[in-house]
């Protein structure tokens, strides 16, 4: 039997805990608290800890992709300045960021 995923649940697998802990890193860089920064992006310590962890080839590969930095840089602020989040900005961070991890493209 062939099992179909979707590109988004795909992504919720491999690169959305990522893309969260990067966006948490880059929060706690800026000054917040790691407990804040973890409620801004609903992600336990415990999770985030485990993927600083287990995911360190797949953070350098985003902070070496300069447009995906930047992104992530102008969500953290966004996020930390409690401010809304058009949703579609996410799934154009996740649509990039899956070059990077050889996933087809969705956006």
């Amino acid at each position: 039997m062939m099992k179909t995923t979707t590109y988004c649940e795909d992504a919720y697998f491999n690169i959305v805990p990522v893309l969260k802990t990067v966006i948490i890193m880059k929060m706690v860089e800026k000054g917040i608290s790691l407990r804040d920064a973890t409620k801004h992006v609903n992600l336990s310590v415990t999770a985030y800890e485990r993927h600083r962890k287990n995911d360190v080839d797949k953070i350098e590969k985003i902070y070496r992709d300069e447009e995906i930095k930047d992104m992530i840089d102008s969500l953290a602020i966004r996020l930390m300045n409690n401010e809304r989040i058009d949703p579609i900005s996410f799934c154009i961070l996740c649509s990039k960021s899956r070059r990077l991890f050889n996933l087809p493209l969705c956006i």
